[in-house]
């Protein structure tokens, strides 16, 4: 199912919440050892709608109306708001021993005998703010 959400993008001011730069985060892997790649797959629908936002998400089937409880994707703000869920939750750790764009997760590990520790680390973050990865 595909439902539009261009009107309600024109609508809605744009979230100036920055995306990382891809060269910085590759260029930050330089002296690891080792790379650990997480997926939070479909990440973007494990953040609850705001209550008072939930109507503006409606959408007509042949079974009836419905909204979003969760952010949907393709609103304007979803990677934006995605990111700055993710900055909450890995903040001490980005730059250090994770990186994060979007729903894609790095842990990175200057030694390989830390990496369980650098996931468990990360892991322990993402569980904080319920985010499930696949």
């Amino acid at each position: 199912m595909c439902v539009d959400f261009t009107n309600l993008n024109k609508a809605c001011p744009q979230d100036p919440f920055p995306l990382p730069r891809i060269d910085q985060i590759v260029e930050s892997t330089a002296e690891c050892d080792l790379l650990c790649f997480l997926d939070a797959f479909s990440g973007y629908h494990q953040i609850k709608m705001a209550v008072e936002d939930v109507e503006k998400t409606a959408f007509l089937t042949p079974c009836g109306v419905y909204c979003y409880t969760y952010m949907p994707f393709g609103l304007r703000n979803a990677g934006a708001t995605f990111q700055r869920m993710m900055h909450i939750a890995l903040g001490r750790q980005l730059g250090r021993n994770t990186e994060a764009y979007v729903d894609d997760i790095m842990v990175k590990s200057r030694e390989a005998r830390t990496l369980i520790q650098d996931l468990g680390e990360t892991f322990e973050s993402l569980r904080r703010v319920n985010l499930r990865l696949n």
